[in-house]
């Protein structure tokens, strides 16, 4: 019985993933201030800071923050899945690691948005190791195969 291949589906999921948090953190910042500065909006947490609670503002800024380390994170696991699909990895490891990879960004979002101590952070910062282990894990699985490979299909 075969497997499908799902992991190239993982990479629009990853993108969506890492929006999650800039449409949190828009949510955070409407509900304190019941506006949005869409003329200036990347300075809008700045320009509350001190007119909402400082919970709330740490909140926004989290919010972001986890919303851009997603941005950062997304050509890494692209690039790993493309690598993996282009060695023709087995379908399970695709499968696998573009699952994990996933979880541990869906956990990672809302750890950090959270995260108000020592211990989140360090759960937070687990759940990154473990997304872009798995990155990792495509990469050189399909470094070694395509280094065994006459060619590599494209």
């Amino acid at each position: 019985m075969s497997v499908e291949n799902y992991s190239l589906y993982a990479i629009p999921a990853s993108l969506i993933l890492a929006y999650v948090p800039h449409v949190i953190k828009h949510a955070i910042l409407l509900k304190a201030t019941g506006k949005w500065n869409n003329v200036s909006p990347r300075t809008t947490i700045d320009s509350i800071k001190g007119r909402v609670p400082a919970a709330t503002h740490d909140m926004a800024h989290r919010a972001n923050a986890a919303h851009m380390n997603g941005l950062e994170n997304f050509p890494t696991f692209a690039i790993a899945i493309i690598l993996g699909n282009i060695t023709a990895l087995p379908v399970e490891t695709l499968n696998t690691c573009a699952g994990i990879f996933l979880a541990a960004r869906f956990l990672y979002n809302f750890v950090y948005i959270a995260n108000t101590n020592r211990v989140t952070a360090l759960v937070r910062s687990s759940l990154w190791i473990v997304g872009v282990g798995s990155c990792f894990t495509l990469m050189f699985k399909a470094a070694a195969l395509g280094l065994k490979a006459a060619t590599i299909r494209i």
